[in-house]
């Protein structure tokens, strides 16, 4: 299966410490079509198709990254709806885009078959969709180049200062904050490897980092909230030691 390289569309999810908007509480219906894209996503998985949901993140942030650098409709993935024209698309909705986008990119349809009807896709074309002819990403594991966690509980760590193209699994709000190890949490694939379908996935140490709430936010940081701190884990390819 080809790699995908990252996109130069890709958009980071962005942390505004300025952000005074009240959360909203109130719980949405799940509509049946949301129940149907996670079925698809595990189904996936299921079948070793895919080894998890981090290619549907990564593209996810590839329809944001399209939608907020207002590219033409012929660029985005599959199908563009006329109904998101001026708005990003919803939750549900980017990952519609995200699932169609995966799915060109692993073989199952193509761009121009997704712009059809039903009834306009050959009846053969459907017969070979289903599991024929498409590969698994089945990427080799290297599990030398990090043969044992580097770092201890009580250790203190700072995570690296400058994110990187494609899909990251590290808080933006944390990139170049110091924090102190709280426990190590296991060896994991490199979910930012899975996520562009690396053909060598790595497998890292995942730790859980306690930071202080007065260095994530710095004079920001809320009076009532100068004791407070903040877990997140994260991996030892993102930690220096301080």
């Amino acid at each position: 299966m080809q790699e995908i390289p990252p996109k130069t569309y890709h958009r980071h999810i962005p942390h505004n410490a300025d952000d005074s908007a009240k959360i909203p509480h109130s719980e949405k219906d799940v509509g049946f079509f949301e129940k149907q894209i996670v079925c698809i996503h595990h189904l996936l998985i299921s079948k070793g198709y895919l080894p998890s949901l981090d290619s549907i993140r990564r593209a996810a942030e590839e329809v944001d990254g399209l939608f907020d650098d207002q590219q033409s409709s012929a660029d985005l993935p599959g199908f563009f709806p006329d109904f998101l024209k001026g708005r990003l698309p919803e939750y549900s909705e980017r990952r519609v885009l995200a699932v169609e986008e995966v799915f060109c990119e692993m073989g199952f349809v193509t761009r121009e078959e997704l712009q059809q009807t039903p009834d306009e896709i050959a009846p053969d074309r459907v017969e070979r969709s289903v599991g024929v002819g498409v590969e698994r990403f089945s990427p080799y594991i290297d599990k030398k180049t990090y043969p044992k966690p580097k770092y201890s509980p009580g250790d203190a760590v700072q995570v690296a200062p400058h994110s990187k193209p494609g899909h990251i699994r590290v808080p933006a709000y944390l990139l170049g904050k110091r924090g102190k190890v709280v426990s190590f949490q296991d060896m994991f694939s490199n979910p930012e490897d899975v996520a562009h379908l690396k053909s060598t996935v790595v497998r890292l140490p995942l730790y859980l980092v306690e930071f202080e709430m007065t260095e994530v936010w710095g004079d920001r940081c809320p009076r009532k909230s100068l004791k407070d701190k903040v877990k997140a884990e994260i991996y030892e390819s993102w930690l220096s030691p301080t």
